[in-house]
């Protein structure tokens, strides 16, 4: 029975990155027409409504009364990092520097991950893990830059703004860890996701604006179908798998959302890629394996 819960979370762990990874393609071609700010909080509202739809016919809402005042107030300040600040940061960056160096930059929240889970959870960061780790940060590099090394359109700032988003996930990771210690991991998902949309709606409003977002009915149904998967069910499961494993010991995923970004756009917008990717692709499985084969464990 542990055997079979234990192989659900590892796919559940699959499945979270995938959905990440579809907002690369599908957005590169949402955001030919729609500006990235009406993107963020338009898939923001509907992640959250689709989960919100999802816990008052499933019955889960009332697990919200089991939700102590402070932990509500604490769940929604977890969306000011893991969404309202993240897209923000991430925008940022992707204003400064290309794509793939902001891939890589922000893929950097596992090492983060990892540094405060042990600082401010105990959990063991072991020198095997931590191989682990950097192996599969190798393989990102490799598979976000197959196409060769290359600075052009570099900005430190442009990089910081990449590194802070990369900071923001972290925090928004560990800290919603010791929230699931208390809580239901769907309701303080959906508690994250209200604080976030909200945040992130307003500040689209005051400044682009939400005229000509929904023109292009193709268009919304894309964003419909990113905000569906991307946040109301990846996050979710994001949360479920926190709730269960130590947060180090799956946030090596994460590494898997560039790769299958790259897969994605080669399926979706017919892209080719260098055989460099490839190489990357084996180093990123190969430290999802290692991290996974040390066992978890406290100082």
């Amino acid at each position: 029975m542990q055997k079979t819960a234990l192989t659900r979370q590892h796919l559940f762990m699959l499945i979270a990155p995938f959905f990440w990874a579809l907002g690369h393609p599908l957005g590169r071609i949402i955001l030919k027409s729609v500006h990235p700010l009406q993107l963020g909080s338009v898939t923001l509202c509907i992640g959250f409504l689709g989960l919100l739809l999802f816990l008052v016919v499933s019955g889960k809402i009332r697990q919200i009364r089991k939700l102590e005042k402070k932990d509500f107030l604490f769940s929604l300040g977890l969306g000011v990092f893991g969404f309202f600040l993240y897209q923000i940061l991430t925008f940022s960056a992707l204003a400064r520097i290309p794509a793939s160096m902001n891939a890589v930059l922000v893929s950097t929240n596992v090492v983060f991950i990892a540094l405060l889970a042990a600082v401010l959870l105990g959990e063991r960061l072991s020198f095997p893990k931590l191989i682990g780790i950097f192996t599969a940060l190798a393989g990102v590099v490799l598979v976000t830059f197959n196409r060769g090394f290359s600075v052009e359109g570099f900005s430190l700032i442009g990089c910081g703004l990449s590194i802070l988003a990369a900071l923001s996930f972290s925090i928004y990771s560990v800290l919603g860890k010791k929230l699931l210690v208390r809580g239901d991991p769907l309701i303080i998902a959906a508690s994250a996701l209200l604080s976030g949309s909200v945040l992130l709606a307003i500040l689209t409003a005051s400044t682009v604006g939400f005229r000509g977002t929904f023109e292009s009915p193709p268009l919304t149904l894309l964003m419909v179908l990113l905000g569906l998967t991307m946040i109301a069910v990846a996050y979710p499961l994001w949360f479920a798998c926190l709730k269960k494993l130590p947060v180090s010991h799956i946030s090596i995923y994460i590494y898997l959302t560039p790769v299958f970004a790259v897969l994605l756009s080669l399926a979706l917008l017919k892209e080719s890629f260098a055989w460099i990717f490839w190489i990357g692709f084996v180093l990123v499985l190969a430290g999802i394996m290692m991290t996974n084969m040390i066992k978890p464990g406290k100082k």
